[in-house]
């Protein structure tokens, strides 16, 4: 029989509960979970304590943990609406768009005004036909075009964009394959300052390139990806002068990428970046990191490496900004450019044979090996399950084995996975992103996993600082940002102003992740 609940503790418990809203609105998710919970574990009965502590949940991306709350705050009084609301955006974001649908639909019956609720539902809506689309000619006998490499650069001579263009001009080749058939494009002359001018007259400006540049530099990197392994293997080993610098989420925050050259050194001959994934969504200029940082590859297509992230994917872009942001700026087919370019980037980065770098994390397969991953046919959108949707989305916990995710796609590995993988691969540490991390970096798992996340005051809400990874072989610093390894150096680093505008300002769903 269940103990009734004292005077005391029900006071306690909405005392615990308002101090968690007041970090809400301070955007402290964390504490304001630490603290629903301590209002949970004296008052269980109270559904708002549910649906509040699911609305930071989601704040943190903790989807599935978010789903859990809103399930018993439902439970506990049908009447909820903002626990209904909430469902729906934790189901949007585990790409559940029909249980999303019949949430929002249930919002509005008794809140008909509902701004957000009325886009989720239209959000649904739109994958849910996208998805009843793609069933339909799943069985079709054709092939899916690859725009990189079909386009015609002469289809985009009578945009107006391009006749108003006064800036640095790019030559261009097309190139054929061996049935005289377009080949993608190659960009004959990029420079630096080609570069600096779309950065400083363009981008700072708030003005785009002509949508033929853009088309032509994302075909002739989508072949500089293609080309890449699965697995990318960088050294700096035998060369002391070269720095390797690695990278977590940047997610659109064009004005902190800036910042990161600008403290860190610009990419060249002895200076190497590798930019971890979930460079686009999010952040509001997310055509424009990807733009340079494609741009850059096709100058120092040695110097510069991108792995892809879990929102360098269809599903992701469409509910976090980037699709409508490239709708927005260019166009629809740009997008899918940029979408297909994504499908070619590698999947996660060997260097020195010590550190393997991917975005997510390890593979639930306990016998599996970086030889697994250079197999992996990665030219496509990522599976639900198997070692390709592992490295994209899995995340770190504290304790043993393996365990369910909090976001509900993916899962959580412990120490012992990590230290078994790194035994088993002869490697010494594993570097990934994923996550946000107050302190910019941490060293978890017993020291043998970092997480590095380089958007500082990510979404302009979470006050976090940024970080990178210098790997500088025998030029460490150890004890600093608690590195304990001679070959690394941690940095850190905050956040710059940028123009107000907000995060994910050109998306359509809007629904307040």
């Amino acid at each position: 029989m269940t103990q009734p609940i004292s005077i005391d503790d029900k006071a306690n418990a909405i005392k615990f509960k308002d101090e968690g809203n007041t970090y809400i609105k301070q955007q402290n998710f964390p504490k304001a979970i630490e603290l629903y919970t301590k209002a949970i574990e004296l008052d269980s009965n109270v559904s708002i304590f549910f649906s509040n502590r699911a609305l930071a949940h989601i704040k943190m991306d903790n989807f599935q943990s978010a789903l859990n709350d809103c399930n018993d705050a439902i439970k506990l009084d049908k009447n909820n609406i903002k626990a209904y609301h909430r469902r729906g955006m934790c189901e949007v974001g585990l790409l559940d768009f029909k249980r999303a649908k019949n949430d929002f639909t249930i919002v509005l019956k008794v809140k008909p005004t509902d701004a957000t609720a009325k886009r989720g539902l239209t959000m649904c809506d739109r994958f849910i036909r996208e998805q009843r689309f793609k069933k339909a000619i799943g069985g079709a006998d054709s092939e899916t075009i690859n725009f990189c490499r079909t386009i015609n650069l002469s289809s985009f001579d009578a945009n107006a964009d391009l006749s108003k263009y006064d800036g640095k001009i790019l030559e261009f080749e097309q190139l054929k394959n061996d049935k005289d058939e377009n080949a993608g494009v190659h960009i004959t002359n990029m420079s630096q300052e080609f570069i600096s001018f779309m950065v400083n007259d363009l981008f700072l400006k708030g003005k785009q390139l002509p949508k033929k540049y853009v088309a032509a530099i994302v075909s002739h990197a989508e072949n500089l990806f293609h080309q890449e392994s699965t697995l990318i293997e960088i050294s700096n080993k035998n060369q002391p002068d070269i720095i390797i610098s690695v990278c977590g989420d940047t997610h659109g925050q064009f004005y902190d990428v800036l910042n990161i050259f600008k403290r860190f050194g610009k990419i060249s001959p002895n200076h190497i970046y590798l930019f971890n994934g979930d460079f686009v969504d999010r952040g509001s200029w997310s055509c424009e990191v990807a733009l340079l940082f494609y741009c850059l590859k096709i100058l120092f297509p040695k110097n510069i490496y991108l792995n892809r992230g879990n929102h360098e994917t269809d599903n992701m872009n469409k509910v976090y900004g980037f699709e409508d942001e490239c709708k927005h700026k260019y166009s629809e087919r740009i997008f899918e450019m940029f979408s297909q370019s994504f499908e070619s980037l590698p999947l996660a980065t060997l260097i020195n044979d010590d550190y393997l770098v991917m975005h997510g994390g390890l593979p639930k397969d306990t016998e599996s090996t970086i030889d697994d991953i250079k197999a992996l046919d990665r030219f496509k959108q990522p599976p639900r399950e198997g070692l390709f949707m592992d490295l994209l989305w899995a995340d770190p916990q504290a304790a043993e084995g393996f365990g369910p995710s909090q976001r509900g796609l993916g899962f959580s590995f412990g120490p012992d996975i990590t230290a078994k993988y790194l035994e088993r691969n002869n490697l010494k540490k594993i570097f990934r992103s994923h996550e946000v991390r107050m302190g910019g970096a941490e060293f978890e798992h017993n020291k043998k996993l970092i997480t590095v996340f380089s958007a500082p005051n990510y979404c302009d809400s979470q006050l976090n600082k940024g970080a990178i990874i210098h790997v500088v072989p025998g030029k460490g610093k150890i004890g600093i940002n608690g590195n304990d390894d001679e070959d690394l150096h941690v940095e850190l680093f905050e956040h710059v102003e940028h123009p107000d505008i907000k995060p994910m300002a050109y998306s359509n769903g809007g629904l307040g992740f």
